[in-house]
């Protein structure tokens, strides 16, 4: 196996780099950003950035590459990078109209909770939304649980709201503790981590790793929470061949989803949904509204069709800034443009 094919390079990136011509270039994966600052493996090695000619080609950040991302690079400079079979994605923190994509090219991602104090489902449901968006796998993963009485009823209470989601349960202290991590570990299959601050992430790629490679914060004894202790998004390599991306723990989590992922994390509301009398009924009292039937035979739980209604408000939101911004870009891009145009005539006119 090349090195290349050791990182994941596949068939689809193979056909990519093809069409894309560039035999200027080596190819080579993301394994760490950091403020827009890369570490890349594959046919080249070592630190890099990207062109000043990439950079003025493409605005938007999510179009820059990202941990997981495969580039094509030549003495630590980045001219292009390949498409991408999967993404990890979110609204940037704050108020800027923004897609930040956390990783790329992923296969499963674990949606890492604790079952120490931290289980929360509306945050496990929006995790899910921003992985079926980017097209990977989801797998709950319910960790520490060396903390829990009783783990397993834990499992099963998860597992009933998230029934088409694999849910597990793990704990890096314990003796096999992440066994059943095992199935989804295969040579060049790339695994992430996702989840928010001191769920025990950085404890797991330790155990994973078979030494310690990021550093581990304590837990509070007040409120029995961790520290966050990744700093920067980093894919390592495990011994069995699995590419594992860690990623720093996310404090504002605003799913950069359409209707279509919010459907498929909440697909009994949705199959639901289908049969109310009017295509746009908001479940909210409408007459027949088939989902608020469901809530009041007790066949599905209020709280989840509130949650779902929530994030679909907060998605169509997203969606008219988005609208705006794309609006308010184009207007500046165009006046650039008329700028150019007019500096070019102005220098024309002079020679002639």
């Amino acid at each position: 196996m090349s090195s290349r094919e050791r990182l994941g390079w596949n068939p689809f990136f193979a056909a990519h780099a093809t069409t894309l011509g560039r035999t200027d270039v080596g190819f080579a994966r993301v394994i760490e950003e950091q403020r827009g600052q890369y570490r890349i493996a594959g046919d080249v090695d070592g630190s890099a950035e990207v062109s000043g000619r990439f950079r003025h080609e493409h605005t938007a950040a999510a179009e820059f590459p990202a941990v997981g991302d495969w580039v094509g690079a030549r003495d630590g400079i980045i001219h292009c990078r390949l498409e991408r079979r999967s993404r990890l994605s979110r609204a940037a923190a704050g108020r800027a109209v923004e897609e930040q994509v956390v990783a790329a090219n992923i296969d499963t991602v674990f949606l890492v909770t604790a079952l120490s104090g931290d289980l929360n489902l509306r945050r496990l449901e929006r995790y899910l939304t921003m992985v079926w968006d980017g097209g990977a796998v989801p797998v709950v993963l319910l960790n520490k649980a060396d903390l829990s009485n009783d783990p397993e009823r834990e499992a099963v209470f998860v597992r009933s709201r998230l029934p088409l989601v694999d849910v597990l349960v793990a704990s890096a202290l314990l003796e096999g503790g992440v066994d059943a991590l095992t199935p989804y570990l295969r040579p060049a299959q790339t695994i992430a981590l996702v989840g928010s601050s001191g769920v025990g992430k950085s404890t797991l790629v330790n155990r994973l790793m078979g030494h310690e490679t990021l550093r581990v914060g304590p837990i509070s004894e007040t409120d029995g929470k961790g520290r966050h202790t990744t700093t920067a998004r980093q894919l390592v390599e495990l011994p069995g061949g699995a590419l594992l991306i860690d990623t720093p723990g996310m404090r504002e989590l605003q799913p950069w989803a359409d209707d279509s992922a919010l459907d498929a994390t909440f697909d009994d509301v949705a199959a639901l949904a289908a049969g109310c009398r009017f295509t746009d009924c908001a479940h909210a009292g409408e007459p027949g509204c088939a989902v608020a039937e469901a809530v009041d035979a007790g066949t599905i739980d209020a709280d989840r069709v509130e949650h779902y209604r929530r994030l679909g408000r907060e998605a169509a939101f997203e969606e008219r800034k988005r609208d705006k911004a794309v609006a308010a870009s184009a207007k500046k891009r165009w006046k650039q443009t008329a700028r150019a145009l007019q500096t070019l005539y102005r220098v024309r006119g002079r020679g002639e």
